[in-house]
């Protein structure tokens, strides 16, 4: 069972002070041996506490090999001593746990092995053997100091800083850390700071006396590299590790001074002589004094990484330098560097050449404002005068800039040189100085004036320039138009102006200001009309204007120029589309306390202004052109766009499908009655129309006002339609049967026909009746019925105008006579046949062919008439509805 924890407490407290009684288990002289722990292999006794001495000759050292081990691990433990003793100073290892430990190695004759146990918890303990060897002197690396012992090497900084580094103490030895003066042999060494020194020095332990390291093989090396003007301090760096400061104790080189000498010298051909700056503190060690500058401005030398002022403050953001503690990235791995504070530090001396430090700036580090004594740069050329100068540095590396201002009420003169300038090498002469002189300020005058003239005290912007009526002159043109829109009738123009007025409280005396004749301010400083837009669409139209200089003159004349873009109604007239033209005015209306006039000015350097004598100028956009107006009438100004579209476009986009479509109305005319696709050829003329009259609408705003065209589209389409019916009257009427009556044959197929050109139709009518029989002869058929006789055509006196001789008649009537009775019976027979064949086609038709035949042809012809009627009235409707729309349907428009 385990003790308390507090008993275990107490037992290491009282072993830690040598309370606890200590028990010799063994001595062992021999060369070599074996021992092991009480009752090995079984458990060693609680609360133990055994000592074993092993003694060889004095030439000899003791290597001590563990060949079992077993102890409780961090609570009993296996000590072994450098030395009969069992200080804690000497001790060469603290053993426990059940690993076998590496061999240990005395650095003399004697070890002491010593074995501690708690109160509880045993184990089987260790073995282990000894042998006795030849001791080996160390060879101590550059920057290491050996003990007495000749097997200890400690870094040569420890040695004589008050502190037994070495186990035999010889580190600490008065003989070796007494100081002793530098030897006058030195002549390399003369004029240093200290005149103390104390030996060895870190580049070989065995650089006791002067002479041995006047003797040494890097001597000459060393002494060329001190002699060198890599760095200023090279000299007393190379002394101060040759022959260490002495003050009571030894001081070696801080390691901060020994980089920046190396930043500076690494590329001397002598400085791998040098040992590595790793091996000198950067604690209780010798620096030099921070160097000054011959009029004794405090500087640093090389990259400053051995800077140790008090510098805190970084120059351009004018702010204290932040604390290094706040970031450890560069307090954990250069600790040498001496970041305290917020000092001017160069901790990274391999990538920056000045000291700086962390600030709360945009790059979040400054460099400071640290002079390099041995650096090219340029001095501060101080301020002008009544001026400033920025940064304001003790000094400006090559490449950096110095901006030069004046002060409140001054500016540069004229001549003057400019208001920067950079620092740059000489390449002749190699000095570094400002590329140009300090610039000189003068007085303001502008500034002065403006003081003067507008400060509050004395001008009032909310109060108009005069108690009687204000007279604005205006002149102005527009720049561009930006949009127009016909169908929602807006335009977007941009235009400038110019508005000029007598201010009286701004007058002011020339001589007095520099000749100063005109100023220019902002055009909020001074008072300006209020100014209204008439006809405005923009619905988020504030009213302002965008900020523009106002130009004052001495007089007290007071010019606004103005550069804005508007959005406005238009007055469209679309009558005569598209030969339309439509009227645009930007109008500004100032208060009725004022009146506005045009300018009678033409001198200006933008020659496009309008004005009293040149009031109109051209203007063009896309396809709309016209003439731009200048007018101004009692307190409005305006600028009148007169615009007229140029209609070729829609010539023959627009127009020209409809007078096609129109033309093509003929065809329903010419085509045959009898065909049944009339009606559909102009049902479809008809709905172009109407797709016609929607495209040229579309173009325009809905008002109450037509266009010309659109007017005649629509008059057209209601002829189309009419004739239309009239055609669908003439197909009717074509194939109805029966009589046409006596009025219309006479109206129609005669006298109408002849008008159209068609010649009398009744003489076709009559051409296309069946052969005359003569009426005179009669014969009787067999039912007993009297009928005439009938002749070919050409017999009796039709047949001629001449009568016969006597005896040709005397001759014709006897064979007449003759041939009557053969006549009459082939009439008989003729008759009968006749009737026969009337029976039959009664039988197959039911109707008199012949009859019919006249009826169809009448009506036909009274269709061919009525249908050419149509054409006819088609085309004089045509005709005549243009005029009559163009007068009938033009509006009267009074202009506004």
């Amino acid at each position: 069972m385990r003790a308390p924890g507090w008993l275990g407490v107490i037992a290491c407290c009282l072993l830690s002070n040598g309370v606890s009684s200590q028990t010799l288990c063994e001595s062992l002289t021999d060369d070599s041996g074996s021992f092991n722990s009480t009752n090995y292999p079984n458990n060693y006794p609680d609360d133990h506490d055994c000592r074993y001495v092993i003694s060889v000759p004095p030439s000899k050292v003791i290597r001590l090999t563990f060949t079992d081990f077993d102890v409780e691990d961090t609570y009993d433990y296996v000590y072994v001593y450098d030395g009969n003793t069992t200080d804690s100073t000497f001790e060469i290892a603290s053993l426990s746990g059940t690993s076998i430990p590496d061999p240990v190695t005395s650095t003399g004759s004697v070890m002491t092995v010593r074995l501690v146990t708690d109160m509880s918890v045993t184990r089987k303990g260790f073995q282990a053997n000894y042998t006795a060897e030849d001791k080996v002197f160390s060879e101590c690396a550059v920057g290491q100091y050996r003990c007495a012992d000749g097997v200890t090497c400690i870094p040569a900084w420890k040695r004589c800083d008050g502190n037994n580094d070495c186990r035999d103490g010889s580190d600490e030895d008065a003989s070796n850390c007494a100081c002793q003066d530098i030897p006058s042999s030195l002549t390399m060494c003369r004029g240093l700071e200290y005149e103390n020194m104390t030996l060895p020095n870190p580049l070989d332990y065995t650089h006791t006396t002067v002479a041995r390291i006047q003797n040494s093989a890097g001597f000459s090396n060393l002494s060329t590299l001190a002699n060198s003007v890599c760095h200023p301090r090279v000299r007393d760096l190379v002394c101060a590790t040759i022959v260490p400061r002495c003050e009571s104790r030894q001081q070696l080189p801080c390691r901060s001074w020994c980089e920046e000498v190396k930043f500076s010298c690494e590329k001397e051909d002598s400085w791998p002589a040098f040992p590595s700056c790793e091996i000198f503190p950067h604690t209780n060690c010798n620096n030099v004094r921070n160097s000054t500058t011959p009029e004794g401005v405090e500087c640093f030398d090389g990259n400053g990484a051995n800077y140790r002022g008090d510098e805190a403050r970084g120059p351009v953001a004018g702010v204290d330098c932040d604390r290094w503690d706040n970031d450890p990235t560069f307090t954990a791995p250069y600790p040498w560097a001496n970041l305290v504070d917020n000092k001017c530090r160069n901790p990274d001396a391999f990538g920056d050449v000045r000291p700086w430090c962390f600030t709360s700036s945009s790059s979040g580090f400054e460099f400071c404002d640290i002079i390099p004594c041995k650096g090219k740069g340029c001095k501060d050329p101080g301020q002008p005068r009544f001026g400033k100068r920025s940064p304001i540095l003790k000094f400006y590396w090559p490449g950096e800039r110095i901006t030069y201002t004046c002060d409140t009420g001054f500016k540069f003169k004229q001549d003057s040189p400019p208001n920067g300038a950079q620092c740059v090498i000489n390449n002749t002469t190699g000095e570094a100085d400002w590329e140009t002189p300090k610039p000189d300020c003068e007085v303001d005058h502008k500034f002065k004036l403006n003081k003067d003239l507008l400060s509050g005290n004395v001008y009032n912007k909310a109060v108009s320039p005069t108690t009687s009526r204000l007279n604005l002159k205006v002149k102005a043109y527009v720049v561009n138009i930006i949009k127009l829109d016909e169908k929602e009738e807006q335009i977007v123009t941009s235009f400038k102006a110019e508005y000029t007025w007598v201010d009286d409280r701004l007058r002011w005396e020339r001589r007095r200001y520099g000749e100063l004749d005109r100023t220019f301010v902002d055009y909020g400083q001074v008072w300006r009309p209020t100014l209204t837009l008439e006809r405005n669409a923009d619905t988020e139209y504030s009213g302002e204007f965008p900020r523009t200089e106002v130009k004052m003159e001495h007089t007290g004349k007071v010019t606004w120029p103005i550069a804005s873009l508007t959005t406005t109604t238009c007055t469209l007239d679309p009558f005569l589309f598209p030969q339309d033209n439509m009227t645009c005015a930007v109008c500004w209306t100032a208060g009725e306390e004022y009146t506005i006039d045009c300018s009678d000015s033409a001198t200006h350097k933008d020659s496009n202004f309008l004005t009293c004598q040149n009031d109109q100028a051209d203007i063009v956009t896309g396809e709309w052109s016209g003439k731009t107006t200048l007018s101004a009438i009692n307190n409005t100004a305006c600028l009148t766009m007169t615009l007229k579209r140029d209609p070729t476009y829609h010539y023959f986009t627009t127009i020209s499908p409809c007078l096609i479509l129109i033309i093509l109305m003929v065809i329903t005319f010419i085509m045959p009655i009898d065909k049944g696709d009339r009606i559909g050829f102009g049902v479809t003329m008809l709905l172009s129309m109407v797709v016609s009259l929607v495209v040229v609408t579309g173009f325009l705003p809905v008002s109450s006002t037509l266009p010309f065209i659109a007017m005649l589209i629509i008059v057209c389409m209601g002829l189309m339609a009419l004739f239309m019916l009239t055609t669908l009257f003439i197909i009717i009427i074509h194939d109805k049967k029966g009589p046409v009556p006596k009025w219309a044959r006479t109206l129609f197929l005669k006298l109408l026909a002849r008008a159209l050109l068609m010649g009398d139709l009744t003489k076709k009518l009559t051409n296309e009746k069946s052969p005359r029989y003569s009426e005179n002869n009669k014969v009787t058929d067999i039912e007993g019925h009297s009928n005439q006789s009938f002749k070919m055509d050409g017999d009796g006196p039709s047949a001629g105008d001449d009568d016969p001789p006597q005896n040709v008649n005397d001759e014709v009537g006897a064979t007449l006579i003759g041939l009557k009775g053969s006549v009459d019976k082939l009439e008989v027979s003729v008759r009968q046949l006749s009737g026969s064949i009337d029976a039959l086609a009664k039988t197959s038709s039911g109707d008199d062919d012949g009859d019919d035949d006249k009826e169809v042809a009448e009506y036909a012809l009274l269709a061919n008439v009525l249908d050419r009627l149509s054409l006819v009235m088609y085309i004089i409707a045509i005709a005549v509805a243009i005029p009559c729309t163009l007068l009938i349907g033009r509006p009267r428009i009074i202009p506004s």
